[in-house]
């Protein structure tokens, strides 16, 4: 998942404000108030959590030490990508064992050469591992979902012919949608915050992308990428009224890998877990009651793991 971005931050000299206030409040002898001590951090048992696990080799020899850490952070979605270097056998250990902790594997991959030339080649390769995988796992090692990380934008000839890749991301949604629906599987994918800022014309008509995925799409995942609450919430707010709209189950993505030093504002990868969660925290209180609120998804469980 490729860290999406196209704005600047402005909260250095609100966090220099923060700390001026707290220094004069411990002068005065009154403590400074923080989220944590305002409201339980609440929102890993009491929403949907999800995380991505790209390096597929770790269910063959630390699954267990995968599964624990899953149950110990409340996730319930685990997007695992498919890696055909791995033997099936330890997807159907592996699964069996997180169905046995009530977490749900969905079957995840996806490159922006997927909508390139030779793309349908590399989308099929998928379908066909996952179509055998299916048809001879047991109920209970069965991936309960299809969900794809294809950014179009990520492609080094993208800003050369941006409507030839934008149509051909189109017809691979519609393409795996039909055949999630087959499968009988949940089927979701990664958008960026400002993709209803992209707009598209070709043989699926005239719009914005998020819109149009809003009417294919009944589970999107924005790649909300901020350290804040704040900035979290306005960068989501248009794509989660278009959710309200269409009623698509909406997750709100955050990153905590390392980034250049001059994006370090799109990711969690310099703050403590701690502070990450009293901003999720903010973040759910604001949606919980919302109808297109889904859950909270953290990208991904190896960063997320070695969070200090």
């Amino acid at each position: 998942m490729a860290a999406s971005y196209r704005t600047k931050r402005d909260d250095a000299s609100m966090r220099t404000m923060m700390l001026m206030l707290s220094a004069l409040l411990l002068f005065c002898g009154v403590a400074p108030v923080t989220v944590a001590a305002k409201s339980k951090v609440t929102y890993a048992s009491r929403t949907q959590l999800t995380t991505w696990l790209w390096d597929a080799h770790k269910i063959i020899k630390d699954s267990d030490k995968v599964i624990a850490e899953l149950v110990s952070r409340n996730v319930n979605v685990l997007l695992l990508q498919i890696d055909d270097t791995v033997d099936v056998e330890y997807y159907r250990q592996f699964i069996r064992k997180a169905s046995l902790k009530e977490i749900k594997v969905e079957a995840l991959d996806g490159a922006p050469q997927w909508v390139a030339e030779n793309g349908a080649k590399l989308q099929q390769v998928f379908l066909d591992w996952l179509i055998k995988y299916q048809a001879t796992a047991a109920k209970q090692e069965k991936f309960t979902g299809i969900h794809l990380d294809v950014e179009p934008y990520e492609h080094e000839h993208y800003d050369s012919n941006s409507a030839q890749y934008l149509e051909a991301y189109q017809t691979m949604i519609i393409r795996f949608r039909n055949q999630a629906d087959k499968l009988r599987l949940n089927f979701g994918i990664d958008i960026p915050f400002w993709f209803y800022g992209v707009n598209y014309q070709n043989q699926y008509g005239s719009g914005n992308m998020a819109e149009w995925l809003c009417k294919q799409v009944s589970n999107i995942t924005i790649m909300a990428y901020r350290d804040t609450a704040k900035e979290i919430l306005s960068i989501s707010a248009a794509e989660m009224k278009l959710f309200q709209k269409y009623k698509v189950r909406g997750t709100i993505a955050v990153e905590t890998g390392r980034l250049s030093a001059r994006n370090n504002f799109v990711t969690f990868y310099e703050e403590t877990k701690e502070y990450m969660d009293e901003q999720l925290e903010i973040v759910y209180q604001a949606y919980k009651n919302d109808s297109a609120f889904q859950g909270i998804a953290i990208h991904y469980y190896d960063s997320w793991v070695a969070m200090k």
